[in-house]
């Protein structure tokens, strides 16, 4: 075995990949777990002249102590991920009916979690992705005040963000705001 061909032997620390996380934030992450500068890492990761891809993905799996494909999928594009999931629904009830796989050899095999292969036996499409309700915020109750300080009068000169946020410090001082929270609020509704 030449030394190009050889995977190099995993880091002691190996953290999880996020999912969606792109490739080079996962080496810089990786490098920072194991007290590596993660441009040391990152050159040891170069794929080189010869490769097209700047992160050689077979050794960021060795590294990580991780499964070529499994990392891929980790570090896959969310949207994309979804986009395949007919694919996947496919294979997985292509594989129950014709090799006769437990659920839980479907689940290793294809690398997801025995709910999705739930999901893939009782439907052959994958349902919508679940929508996120709108999330309030501290300023929801306050923004009435702030509108009518905008608007009452016109003090010339106009009044400054500054003093808006002390203003509402003073009558409400169990709100838990932010000056950041107030001034984009205000430079929304002066434009």
């Amino acid at each position: 075995m030449t030394a190009d061909t050889r995977l190099p032997r995993p880091l002691p620390i190996r953290p999880r990949p996020i999912a969606g996380e792109s490739p080079a934030a996962y080496v810089r992450r990786l490098a920072n777990a194991n007290h590596l500068r993660p441009g040391y890492l990152r050159r040891l990761l170069d794929g080189g002249p010869g490769h097209d891809t700047t992160i050689r993905m077979d050794w960021l799996a060795a590294l990580a102590d991780r499964s070529l494909p499994a990392l891929q999928r980790a570090l896959a594009n969310p949207h994309r991920r979804q986009a395949r999931k007919p694919e996947l629904f496919a294979a997985i009830r292509h594989d129950a009916q014709n090799r006769r796989l437990s659920m839980r050899a479907l689940a290793e095999r294809h690398g997801v979690h025995r709910r999705t292969v739930r999901q893939a036996l009782d439907s052959p499409t994958p349902p919508p992705r679940k929508k996120l309700p709108p999330r309030g915020s501290r300023l929801d109750s306050l923004k009435p005040a702030i509108d009518a300080m905008l608007r009452e009068d016109n003090p010339d000169p106009p009044r400054k963000i500054k003093q808006i946020y002390d203003q509402l410090r003073d009558q409400n001082p169990d709100a838990e705001i932010t000056y950041s929270v107030v001034r984009l609020y205000v430079w929304d509704h002066l434009e």
